[in-house]
């Protein structure tokens, strides 16, 4: 990815600092449709060897977009629920646990599913976590 401006270089790093993964863990992938930059902010395992959508953000340009995603890092726990995905791969023995933070049940299972073909993995549960 070009990065065309230096506040958009800080935002990203600002969110790669957020998480504290390693860079390959984290991957950004942009949209542009009628004027309107799209970023989604997927995250990587390297235990399981899978990556998952964390948010989309939106905005008029680049740094708006990294602007919306930025905000929603740093309050995205007080607004939603945390959801625990128990899945595996098609045609696999190991069970995996993922964790996503999402409004609701069907919210949570489109970051799990994102970017993927659907029939590569079967989801065992979805659950609701206990809010502290």
């Amino acid at each position: 990815m070009s990065i065309d401006h230096p506040t958009e270089a800080r935002l990203l790093d600002d969110l790669r600092g957020y998480f504290g993964y390693a860079e390959d863990q984290l991957e950004f992938v942009w949209k542009e449709k009628d004027g309107i930059h799209e970023v989604s902010l997927f995250t990587y395992n390297p235990r399981h060897t899978h990556r998952f959508l964390f948010h989309s953000a939106s905005g008029s340009n680049r740094i708006q977009a990294l602007q919306a995603l930025l905000e929603y890092t740093q309050d995205h726990r007080d607004r939603e629920l945390s959801y625990t995905i128990q899945w595996r791969v098609a045609g696999e023995t190991e069970l995996h646990t993922s964790y996503f933070s999402a409004g609701n049940i069907l919210m949570a299972l489109d970051k799990f599913f994102a970017g993927r073909d659907p029939h590569t993995v079967q989801v065992f549960s979805v659950a609701l976590n206990p809010v502290s």
